[in-house]
């Protein structure tokens, strides 16, 4: 996966090789879906309200679940989590590293 140093909000986006790197902080800022959505809004060129909607593919509040903190303080570091959406493959990992990936570009890796 190639990413460049375009950033946005915390977030690299390569809009070119069709892939995203996001460092999501449970404890800070949009939700877990939101920051998805937008990744691939950005990546696709098209807003949010254009897009397939998040919720015909996986709850949002139960993504937030799987992998906010335990007891209110305790993060989870472990697990993955990945869904497709709108063409992307979108892989969550537990220490709140998320890759969007073009399909066909291959399948992304946790790094």
């Amino acid at each position: 996966m190639t990413v460049t140093g375009d950033n946005h909000d915390g977030r690299r986006i390569d809009s070119q090789a069709g892939t995203a790197l996001l460092s999501h902080d449970w404890n800070e800022g949009d939700s877990l879906a939101n920051a998805i959505v937008s990744a691939i809004a950005t990546l696709s060129g098209r807003t949010p309200d254009e897009m397939e909607r998040l919720y015909d593919r996986i709850d949002p509040d139960s993504l937030e679940a799987i992998f906010e903190p335990t007891n209110g303080t305790t993060n989870r570091a472990d697990g993955t989590l990945s869904f497709r959406l709108e063409g992307y493959a979108v892989i969550v990992h537990g220490s709140g590293t998320v890759l969007v990936a073009k399909n066909g570009r291959g399948e992304p890796g946790i790094p």
